[in-house]
């Protein structure tokens, strides 16, 4: 884990635009992130008009967040080359969304492959 990040309340506390640029930060810089997966797929937040893939800076961060609802799940390391590379064109085409590190409330900053895609090139 990565010493710049501290591990679940610290994180927590910071805003989710913070915690967005954190982690936009930690992929710019080739990192892994992480999202949560079991035998069927990954899983993806239903809301309604927007199908949303969270994803989080750490293992025990994205483990630590889907325990509550989310058993059976666990942490699914996606390299930063294969997020950029494979994920977010892949998530365009399917119409789906990114949801960054959401914090225990499910509060997070949500946006569109594409326009995630446009940030990490900023």
């Amino acid at each position: 884990m990565s010493n710049t990040l501290a591990i679940d309340d610290t994180f927590y506390r910071l805003t989710s635009s913070e915690r967005y640029y954190q982690v936009l930060q930690l992929i710019k810089k080739s990192q892994s992130i992480w999202a949560l997966a079991d035998a069927e797929g990954c899983l993806i937040i239903d809301l309604g008009t927007d199908k949303v893939l969270p994803i989080w800076p750490t293992e025990a961060l994205a483990s630590g967040w889907g325990e509550k609802d989310h058993e059976g799940f666990k942490g699914l390391e996606i390299s930063a080359a294969d997020w950029s590379e494979k994920w977010l064109p892949g998530m365009q085409n399917d119409k789906f969304s990114v949801g960054v590190a959401p914090n225990l409330a499910g509060e997070c900053i949500v946006s569109s492959a594409e326009e995630h895609a446009a940030d990490l090139q900023k």
